[in-house]
């Protein structure tokens, strides 16, 4: 389980609301977000015991939030450190003379002298690339490398709230 998907994960209680804050997955009783938290969950912890509660601060979570609550931090747990945070994706852009014109790559073919990539002017034909795809191909053309850094641009995370 990813961090951000525990957070809507507990957003979606009757009682229970999650932010991440310095690094530390904060849970507090709904609607008091404050010093209040009642359980504080370092996002790279691996066992129950780096987890911080404050039972003072419990007094109106219904039982059963709290039982999401914990299956979730459980969830967290089993899932390695490094599989709980979202994979940063990018676009690659080529800005030419015109800045306010740029060409995005929608595709890129392997060919027998090396690769090609496939242009397109509308935004919404371009590829989304992650980290990891990038590092591939720049590792298999490392003459590309400081091209790719060049044209990467971070995606934003705009339909998040439509999975």
């Amino acid at each position: 389980m990813k961090i951000d998907e525990a957070v809507k994960f507990i957003n979606g209680t009757n009682t229970a609301f999650a932010k991440v804050e310095d690094g530390d997955l904060i849970i507090f009783e709904h609607n008091r977000v404050s010093d209040d938290w009642f359980l504080r969950f370092p996002t790279k912890a691996k066992t129950w015991r780096s987890i911080i509660d404050d039972e003072d601060c419990l007094t109106d979570v219904e039982p059963q939030d709290l039982a999401h609550v914990m299956d979730v931090i459980q969830r967290l747990l089993d899932t390695p450190v490094e599989e709980r945070f979202p994979e940063k994706k990018y676009l690659l852009v080529i800005k030419r003379e015109n800045p306010f014109c740029p060409k995005y790559v929608s595709n890129i073919i392997t060919e027998l002298s090396g690769l090609g990539f496939d242009l397109s002017i509308d935004e919404k034909e371009a590829r989304i690339f992650s980290e990891k795809e990038l590092n591939q191909i720049k590792k298999r053309e490392p003459s590309l490398a400081p091209a790719i850094d060049a044209m990467k641009e971070p995606v934003e995370d705009k339909d998040d709230d439509n999975d």
